[in-house]
């Protein structure tokens, strides 16, 4: 376990889901499909304790963790399997020390992200941009994205919804932290 870097953008892209085999593999829910997740490339990983969404606040696990969180890794080995994804720390674990973090979400930083195709956006890096009009006017910000299968749609934190299609959002500027969509709140 190394300390954390200050200066990263750490980004939740998955969770422990319990212990893989009998050598203290981590089996791993990604949040993305498991074969092109960030978690093969990526050699460090934070772990931190997240608060069940929707429940009392209160984590049940099983047994003591093998260190305080949140704490940074080292990636030993890692492959994907179906689709979840397998890693063994440097530090090795138990099995009963790799069961003690399920439920454990799993941050990369940003910058071991590959870059984006032209067009191809990550949600981290819409969420906290502001939405304009063609003509400037303030829509709201991005708090939430979601996918629907025929579309992605961005969630502003006035609660408006907007469809993240072409047709719709004209400019991504993530420079300057600004999104351009035809919308309009009546629409709502």
């Amino acid at each position: 376990m190394t300390e954390p870097r200050l200066n990263a953008t750490w980004v939740t892209v998955g969770r422990v889901r319990g212990a893989f085999g009998i050598q203290g593999a981590l089996k791993i829910e990604p949040f993305s499909p498991a074969e092109s997740s960030v978690l093969l490339s990526s050699r460090h990983w934070m772990l931190i304790e997240e608060p069940p969404a929707g429940g009392s606040g209160v984590v049940h696990r099983i047994g003591a963790r093998p260190f305080p969180l949140p704490a940074k890794v080292e990636i030993a080995t890692v492959k994907a399997q179906g689709d979840a994804i397998i890693a063994l720390l440097k530090s090795p674990l138990s099995r009963e020390a790799a069961n003690s973090l399920k439920g454990v979400a799993i941050q990369v930083d940003r910058s071991d992200f590959p870059v984006p195709e032209p067009g191809e956006y990550y949600w981290s890096d819409l969420i906290g941009c502001r939405v304009e009009d063609p003509t400037g006017a303030p829509l709201g910000t991005v708090s939430d994205i979601d996918d629907h299968g025929a579309q992605q749609v961005l969630h502003l934190d006035n609660g408006l919804l907007i469809p993240f299609v072409e047709a719709i959002v004209s400019e991504v500027l993530l420079e300057q932290r600004r999104i351009v969509a035809d919308w309009s709140p009546e629409w709502a």
